[in-house]
């Protein structure tokens, strides 16, 4: 029965994208493994004891989690609550936390206590009239946290209350699960992060009640498996994610949760760990993010970057020991071992494996052909004080996109220097609508680009990385070309932006404009204290200076700029400035050359 209707699912389903399983394939255990089943299993709980006895890193990372859950165990259960009338989001993702870290502090020490809590925990949530079904990213994490609780309490949860917890996965998540399955609801069909978050939350919840709940479970998994392909495009052709780095982190880890569970119970992906892109997907994320674990965050990114335990499991995966390495430096330097709701699966998933030596051949440049084209540049992998340089091209109807073409971040001596001001609220009138590119932070007048006539850039605008080399030898590291004519269509004729990082860190920003009539703006927005000097500034941050120094006849003098917003709804901006240059076009032609220096 299961077999089969999971083949006539991935045969006939007319989204299924690219993956085609047999029944041989399939291997469906006609007994579903004892709880837990899933990730922490009593095999790999056993062995996490076991190498914390020898594995001082592993150690560390457990001993931080069982303080985290000293701490989770004193605070209020989770209530319903929807602050912003939309989500209940935060209040999934805070009983994800809560219920995750309780149990994994249970089944390491012994301690009923915590135990107890977990199940109250659960208990609460699952009392909820409902998981907001409406926005069903809350509905997912949700049924993640549930079924994560589930799955590993299962022998220390009594049977009443166990009926109780698998009654409100079915109700709240199954049933509401299918039912947009059946209607073939957006994000079933979509190639972005709901994909990833929604299908794996359902198969979570699935797969703890399946012995109980075998039906509809059956169905959850056919048709998550058949939906995830979808999602799994965003990472063609080589790993890069449209929506930017802390939504692959988002998405990404989901998928990790999904494939990981799969593996788990069926001993078998069902090809999807063949999906193009997704094996060096960790290039694409170790690359994005700086040298200080800043993100290149462009789209509705935030800078701060996640240390997503999906490196883990793609190490494990692909056999990729230096993603392992740099997710336990990250760990380390940035000391966040018990950060974020999924922060026991860096102890659950952990790999000892890769050393410092595996850098050795990673490419201190890189190119990103996916939807949004960009590339990253870097004088050093482990040094804080390097150089860091994120260019991007890109395409303005990216989901979550900003109308940011040609925009860079740049940072040298543990200070980032040009930066992105990332999203501003979800809730202000159309956010995701017709009023987007209203919003100061979602258009090109806040980001590190070129602003012409006071006019936002062509929102259907697709432009690419024209040219990308990196250096071994000489003067500089790497070196790239936009061609970014499209972002102003109407505006120029012919638009192109280079950027250049430097061996010594310096980076230098090259625009060469023909058939334009109007002023141009050139722009860098930044933290730093700003001193102007005609067409040279120097500004300072935490005792570090960078100059930056202007050469156009085309431009008069450095100036800086207001970065207010045009209304009081949005994010104020404090703390930030614009410098700015107005070139004004001789015969409808403008060049312009910005050199940006640390003063050591």
């Amino acid at each position: 029965m299961i077999r089969c209707f999971l083949v006539l699912i991935f045969i006939f389903s007319d989204q299924f994208v690219g993956h085609f399983v047999t029944a041989a394939d399939l291997k469906f255990p006609p007994k579903l493994p004892e709880h837990p089943r899933l990730f922490l299993t009593k095999q790999r709980e056993t062995e996490i004891k076991e190498q914390t006895k020898t594995d001082l890193f592993l150690d560390r990372q457990v001993k931080e989690l069982l303080q985290k859950a000293e701490r989770v165990k004193k605070d209020l259960l989770t209530d319903y609550r929807i602050p912003d009338g939309k989500r209940l989001l935060g209040q999934s993702r805070r009983s994800l936390e809560r219920t995750t870290v309780l149990a994994f502090a249970y089944r390491i020490t012994g301690n009923k206590e915590y135990a107890d809590i977990a199940i109250e925990e659960m208990l609460a949530v699952c009392r909820f009239k409902d998981w907001n079904p409406s926005h069903y990213l809350d509905t997912a994490e949700m049924a993640t946290a549930v079924g994560i609780g589930y799955d590993w309490l299962y022998e220390v949860i009594p049977v009443e209350k166990r009926t109780e917890i698998k009654n409100a996965i079915l109700k709240h998540a199954l049933k509401t699960g299918f039912s947009i399955y059946e209607k073939g609801g957006w994000w079933v069909k979509s190639n972005n992060n709901w994909n990833e978050v929604c299908n794996a939350g359902l198969t979570i919840g699935a797969l703890a009640i399946a012995d109980e709940e075998p039906q509809i479970a059956e169905k959850i998994v056919a048709n998550a498996v058949t939906s995830l392909p979808n999602g799994l495009t965003a990472y063609k052709p080589d790993g890069a994610y449209p929506e930017g780095p802390g939504y692959w982190a988002y998405g990404a880890s989901f998928t990790g949760l999904m494939l990981t569970a799969l593996k788990d119970v069926f001993g078998n992906d069902f090809d999807l760990l063949k999906t193009e892109g997704l094996d060096i997907t960790g290039d694409y994320y170790m690359g994005i993010i700086g040298v200080n674990y800043r993100s290149f965050n462009y789209a509705d990114a935030g800078d701060k970057a996640d240390p997503s335990p999906m490196m883990y499991v793609l190490s494990h995966f692909y056999n990729r020991s230096d993603y392992a390495f740099w997710l336990r430096t990250f760990l380390e330097r940035q000391n966040q071992f018990s950060r974020g709701r999924l922060a026991v699966f860096h102890a659950v998933w952990y790999n000892s494996q890769g050393t410092d030596i595996d850098f050795a051949k990673t490419p201190l440049a890189r190119k990103y052909r996916g939807i949004q084209d960009v590339c990253t540049m870097r004088t050093a992998w482990n040094d804080p004080n390097a150089a860091f340089l994120g260019f991007k091209a890109g395409n303005n109807r990216a989901n979550h996109g900003h109308l940011d073409i040609g925009s860079f971040v740049y940072e040298v001596n543990g200070i980032r220097w040009a930066v992105d001001l990332g999203a501003d609220n979800y809730n202000m009138p159309g956010y995701f609508g017709k009023q987007r590119w209203d919003y100061y932070r979602l258009n090109n007048r806040s980001h590190n680009t070129l602003v012409i006539g006071n006019k936002i850039q062509n929102p259907s605008a697709n432009c690419k990385l024209i040219e990308f080399e990196p250096y071994e030898e000489g003067q500089i590291v790497a070196r790239a070309v936009a061609d970014i004519t499209a972002a102003y269509t109407g505006q120029v004729r012919s638009a192109k932006r280079t950027a250049t990082l430097q061996k010594d860190g310096s980076a230098v920003i090259e625009d060469v404009l023909e058939g334009v009539t109007e002023p141009v703006r050139w722009g860098m927005m930044t933290g730093a204290n700003i001193e102007i000097n005609n067409k040279t500034a120097i500004l300072s941050q935490n005792k570090k200076q960078l100059r930056i120094e202007i050469v156009s006849d085309e431009v008069r003098q450095f100036e800086t700029v207001s970065v207010a917003p045009p209304t009081e709804q949005e994010k104020p901006n404090k703390g930030f400035s614009m410098l700015a240059a107005v070139a004004t076009p001789q015969n409808g032609n403008i060049s312009i050359r910005v050199l940006l220096k640390p003063i050591k």
